[in-house]
């Protein structure tokens, strides 16, 4: 199973880590980036099958594909986000990673606009006038 592979690389990894980071900070600190890089490229083919399965579905249900790219765009900035914070918080800067927490909430409620536009729209078609 890969997701047992991906564990043990991580449980390797943190140990090697909290080993290394006694003596070298700035070492420990590449070693966790490092850890993630090889966590994210071991999930690169889960993330297109998914993407392959979502595209069947987008085909089956005639779902508009405007709204489903907004979706995925706005999970990959969470996403993104979300890592770029937890590295800034193991570096020690906590105030630089609610920044870019912020900037990531902000840019979500952006790319979110049109699907919120669309939603009420519908929702006046429904109302009388």
């Amino acid at each position: 199973m890969q997701i047992l592979q991906i564990l043990t690389v991580v449980i390797v990894a943190a140990m090697l880590i909290v080993l290394v980071r006694e003596k070298h900070e700035t070492i420990g600190f590449l070693l966790i980036v490092i850890t993630g890089v090889i966590v994210f490229i071991f999930i690169l083919d889960k993330v297109s099958q998914l993407f392959d399965v979502i595209q069947q579905i987008v085909s089956r249900f005639n779902v508009s594909l405007l709204h489903l790219d907004t979706i995925f765009k706005v999970i990959g900035i969470a996403y993104i986000t979300e890592f770029t914070a937890q590295l800034l918080k193991d570096a020690d800067l906590e105030a630089i990673a609610i920044k870019v927490e912020l900037v990531g909430k902000i840019f979500i409620i952006l790319f979110a606009l049109p699907i919120f536009i669309a939603v009420l729209e519908t929702l006046m078609h429904f109302i009388p006038s």
